[in-house]
């Protein structure tokens, strides 16, 4: 990002300013019961900058990769490990694909929630669970203060943002990044379960006999390195002959489906000529 300024919708309503420097407003996710639309919860949170990393999501992304699966699952009954799942509006939708026929379904990301500050001038500032703030909205501005490009800011705009930004407090009030649905979901069905994960660490639950990775493991976001890393804690997971599907979505969703074996990964099936990091997969 290389001006981590961009301005809110709701204060120039009338301007048709473009999506790219003109931002949905993030502080309907503190109203979440007034948000009617899973699209429109997936818009909210996709502004968000975590880690570097943008939430970025939407319902109906993984259709064919979603067929690919349940094609190569046959009449299994699977523990999926659903990682970088974001708001998990795909994991809704791959839960629907399933109906009925799975054991558990553990819905995953490094961020479920963030602890929000709001004052009386209509500001909210959003900390995630180190304490930093990654966002600060105003009725007309939005502020990523962790993001790169700072040195860009106008400068009026820099000491204002900057020095305005309270200290965090762990006694915030917290704000669910999670599809309300499927927060639902989860109260009625005990085999679904939201949960804190990184990918760069151990997976402490069930062994998972399907792992679904979508938008997270690219080279705009990890090195080769990270990414090696990261399967290989996904192969450690995965039960005996487990599968691991790789989503990208950037032009067209792409997607590789791989099977674990003894010795690594190998390649099942691909759509769209698969995703970019297959051989990395193959090689870990």
């Amino acid at each position: 990002m290389r001006i981590p300024l961009r301005l809110n919708r709701a204060g120039w309503p009338s301007l048709g300013l473009p999506r790219r420097i003109c931002f949905p407003d993030p502080r309907d996710l503190l109203r979440p019961e007034q948000i009617a639309a899973p699209e429109v919860f997936s818009e909210r949170v996709s502004i968000l900058l975590l880690s570097g990393t943008r939430k970025t999501t939407r319902p109906g992304r993984h259709r064919q990769s979603d067929a690919l699966l349940v094609k190569a699952l046959g009449q299994q009954r699977p523990v999926v490990l659903d990682v970088g799942a974001s708001d998990g509006s795909t994991a809704l939708d791959l839960l629907t694909t399933l109906g009925d026929a799975f054991a558990s379904y553990f819905v995953t990301d490094r961020a479920l929630s963030l602890r929000v500050r709001t004052d009386d001038r209509g500001r909210a500032f959003f900390y995630d669970a180190d304490g930093a703030c990654v966002l600060a909205a105003t009725p007309r501005l939005l502020f990523y203060p962790a993001a790169e490009g700072l040195r860009w800011l106008p400068r009026w705009a820099s000491p204002w943002l900057q020095g305005g930004i309270p200290p965090y407090d762990p006694a915030y009030p917290e704000v669910s990044l999670v599809q309300p649905r499927l927060q639902e979901l989860a109260r009625r069905d005990a085999r679904v379960v939201l949960k804190t994960h990184d990918i760069f660490q151990p997976w402490d639950g069930p062994a998972p006999t399907v792992i679904k990775a979508a938008n997270l493991l690219n080279r705009a976001y990890f090195s080769d390195d990270q990414l090696r890393q990261a399967m290989r804690n996904f192969w450690r997971a995965l039960a005996p002959d487990g599968l691991l599907l790789v989503i990208d979505n950037r032009d067209i969703e792409k997607a590789s489906l791989f099977a674990r074996t003894e010795g690594g990964f190998r390649h099942i099936d691909s759509i769209h000529g698969g995703t970019e990091i297959r051989p990395l997969a193959l090689s870990c």
